[in-house]
């Protein structure tokens, strides 16, 4: 396998992507996650993005995967990423609010398929498939937006987790199902957080005053990743908190929470995949659609005050979540059936190229099933 993965031979995928200290990580990681799983199939993968990428997803410079990072202007792109790959690309990925049809058309002539990731449906897109994440949203959200005979992915069945997650399913939920007390509080507001929702978090969860330990999540890129620390030394009298940078085990700390306080972004699906109950805020309006789904499946509850989220809000959602044991069963319940954790295999299933059998016969590859044990050769 490891010969595959450097062979000029291998097919081509080229991931452009946006990560910033404004828009977060929420992109590169899911692309990241779809990039490893086509790497381990065979493909060849690319990663394209802005120079500010690295600082705020620092997995990128240890991925292993070819990198460019682009600063030219954006009508530019498309010749620039023909030109670092002249032979073409067999899948181009496009994973970016600010680019839509004229940037995925142009660069037709070079990648043989588009695909693009989106969860605002709001532009026109020139895509032979498309994969949107969030809970509930329909084909017709996006009938006028793409091209006819372009495959839909929608929901978080689709979602595009890092293996970890679907590891630590079992028994995370086997431990939601045999419940207990709120002992241990999950907190990520995102890789970068940039207006610090994190310390309104911890004031409230303080004000609180559940007995419970705290685990805050954060990137290296955060603005205000010291203030926290600051304020994590601080409550050590009134909670334990512990402050996680750049964490590569984020399937075993929201295993081992039994509530999460939490941004509605990418990190929502992590949290389903695992059962875990959660609070989510709404911190950028393009979260809002997914937000809303979560918590119109039962998911999640959304925190949201007219003039801004306070800690006395949040204090009060915690302090109520915390004495239902049932409601977090019910919750964890519902979470657990949006998203399986196997959305990467199924996307990768749907893009690996065609096989042919020894009899010449084209083979096509889907997802096991419980009733293939039945199966006989």
């Amino acid at each position: 396998m490891a010969a595959s993965l450097n062979s000029t031979n291998s097919p081509l995928a080229v991931f452009r992507f946006d990560a910033s200290p404004l828009t977060g990580a929420g992109h590169a990681v899911r692309c990241l996650a779809l990039a490893d799983a086509l790497a381990a199939s065979g493909w060849r993968c690319a990663l394209a993005s802005g120079a500010a990428a690295s600082a705020v997803v620092p997995a990128l410079e240890r991925c292993g995967h070819e990198r460019l990072e682009l600063d030219c202007a954006a009508d530019a792109e498309s010749s620039t990423l023909a030109g670092r790959w002249p032979g073409g690309c067999g899948l181009l990925v496009v994973d970016h609010y600010g680019r839509g049809a004229a940037f995925e058309g142009a660069c037709r002539p070079w990648a043989r398929r588009v695909m693009v990731i989106d969860d605002l449906a709001d532009r026109a897109h020139d895509c032979d498939s498309l994969l949107d994440q969030a809970p509930g949203r329909r084909a017709e959200d996006y009938g006028a937006l793409v091209p006819g005979g372009c495959r839909l992915l929608l929901g978080p069945r689709y979602a595009l987790l890092r293996p970890q997650f679907a590891a630590a399913r079992g028994a995370a939920l086997k431990r939601r199902r045999a419940g207990g007390p709120v002992r241990r509080i999950l907190v990520s507001l995102g890789a970068t957080d940039p207006d610090n929702v994190t310390a309104t978090v911890l004031e409230g969860l303080a004000r609180a005053g559940v007995a419970a330990e705290v685990d805050v999540v954060m990137g290296a890129g955060a603005p205000h990743l010291a203030a926290v620390r600051a304020q994590a030394r601080a409550l050590s009298g009134k909670m334990p908190v512990t402050v996680t940078v750049g964490a590569g085990n984020m399937a075993a700390l929201m295993a081992a929470a039994d509530i999460a306080v939490g941004a509605a972004g990418t990190a929502s699906w992590e949290r389903c995949c695992l059962g875990l109950p959660a609070v989510v805020l709404v911190v950028a309006e393009n979260q809002r659609a997914g937000a809303e789904g979560l918590a119109g499946a039962g998911a999640a509850r959304i925190l949201e005050a007219p003039a801004g989220i306070t800690a006395t809000h949040v204090a009060a959602a915690v302090d109520d979540l915390c004495r239902s044991a049932d409601e977090r069963r019910r919750m964890a319940l519902a979470a657990a059936n949006l998203c399986d954790g196997r959305g990467v295999a199924r996307i990768v299933v749907d893009h690996l190229p065609a096989e042919r059998g020894r009899d010449g016969i084209p083979e096509t590859l889907r997802l096991a099933r419980r009733g293939d044990a039945s199966l006989h050769s």
